[in-house]
């Protein structure tokens, strides 16, 4: 079996988490090759691909696929000659929707999605075959090894802008009629946190008289991307919206702001410049708590930032959501809020702010689950089985 990986600089970050699947594969016998996507001489890339000959080619979040033109459709690579393609989607495929649309008929596409209702935007984009799902894990390897000395009391995981910047950014790319839409859904999703993006742009358009839905309709149907484009705005602001807002209620509150952080800084507020991942894990590391507020984006799933902070030792007081306890026990590996309440948040900040040690011992406990359930080892198992469940079935067909 040879695996072709293509590499697009998308590797970085939390990203950087999924190359160890390819240590993973190589251990177990697989021929792996890294090919850098140079997008100024693609073909080059092509041509070496195409020496290689592989089986099943791999990027993330659908970043290395390669679309060539057969007449007049656009034709995939890896339909064109014949290998699998594997994407593994670290982040909502929406956000990728201008490739995903390109190759929504491609016969020898694999999705892999680290959250399950990744699913939902996947078939709104047109794609509906089969797909796989991975929960997130760490490469070790990647990570420092914390020192357990602690000297902030809380961090806010960023980034963190003012909604009234996206609003003012977004409103000046619309169509003038779309903006009552952007506000109204995206003040929905801010009071419904667990609704997605198409769920409450539908249920909100229903709400409207029936010349402005048709206008909407027209639009969407005559320019789609840019519709989509609007979604992944909407989405975007909701999630600053609902960041601004529990930062607004923790003003007074000694609070270091992690990230890139645009607007005015509140009172008791202080930023911590982080030029690369290995700031964060350090500060995560130097904290004892880590307040995180869900992207839009990262509808049902962990994502890789809560394990991060976990494995640093730091407890993470993240907004509590249905999902949740089926990857973190809330009040023994994870501090959970409601992102709405804000007497639950303050109240629960102030509680372990007291209680530094048992914050402390919760990070500890989250670190002990990440060491032992949040290994690429099972999800590179899993998927290798996949391939060979695929190889098995071509064998059979030929």
């Amino acid at each position: 079996m040879k695996l072709a990986f293509l590499k697009t600089g998308n590797e970085k970050g939390v990203n950087r988490h999924i190359l160890s699947l390819l240590d993973y594969f190589r251990s177990k016998g697989v021929e792996v090759r890294e090919f850098e996507l140079d997008h100024e001489d693609v073909q080059r890339t092509i041509n070496d691909i195409l020496e290689f000959s592989p089986t099943f080619s791999m990027d993330i979040n659908s970043t290395g696929m390669i679309v060539g033109q057969q007449e007049q459709n656009k034709v995939p690579m890896c339909d064109a000659f014949g290998f699998v393609h594997v994407s593994i989607f670290t982040d909502d495929p929406l956000l990728y929707f201008p490739i995903l649309l390109e190759i929504r008929h491609a016969n020898n596409f694999l999705p892999v999605v680290c959250d399950l209702k990744y699913a939902d935007s996947l078939k709104l984009l047109g794609i509906n075959k089969g797909l796989f799902y991975i929960t997130p894990f760490l490469d070790q390897k990647s990570m420092k090894h914390p020192s357990g000395d602690k000297d902030i009391q809380t961090v806010f995981v960023g980034p963190v802008v003012d909604p009234q910047i996206i609003a003012r950014q977004v409103v000046d790319t619309l169509p003038q009629y779309a903006v009552p839409l952007f506000f109204e859904v995206g003040e929905f999703m801010f009071r419904n946190p667990e609704v997605p993006v198409f769920v409450a742009s539908e249920y909100i358009l229903s709400m409207f008289q029936q010349s402005f839905q048709e206008q909407i309709d027209e639009w969407r149907r005559e320019k789609p991307e840019e519709y989509l484009r609007f979604l992944n705005d909407v989405s975007i602001y909701a999630t600053f919206r609902k960041r601004w807002y529990i930062l607004s209620f923790l003003e007074g509150i000694n609070l270091k702001i992690l990230g890139d952080f645009q607007g005015e800084l509140m009172e008791g507020h202080e930023l911590i410049d982080a030029d690369s991942h290995e700031d964060f894990l350090e500060v995560f590391d130097r904290s004892y708590m880590a307040v995180l507020s869900f992207p839009f984006n990262m509808p049902s799933g962990i994502g890789f930032t809560p394990l991060e902070v976990g494995f640093m030792g730091c407890a993470p007081v993240i907004d509590y959501r249905m999902t949740l306890p089926g990857f973190l026990t809330p009040g023994s590996e994870c501090i959970t809020y409601l992102p709405l309440d804000r007497a639950d948040i303050e109240e629960k900040l102030l509680y372990y702010l007291e209680h530094l040690d048992e914050a402390l011992s919760i990070g500890q406990s989250l670190r002990d689950k990440v060491l032992e359930k949040f290994s690429p080892e099972d999800r590179g198992e899993f998927l290798l089985g996949v391939f060979e469940q695929i190889l098995n079935q071509a064998s059979k067909n030929t």
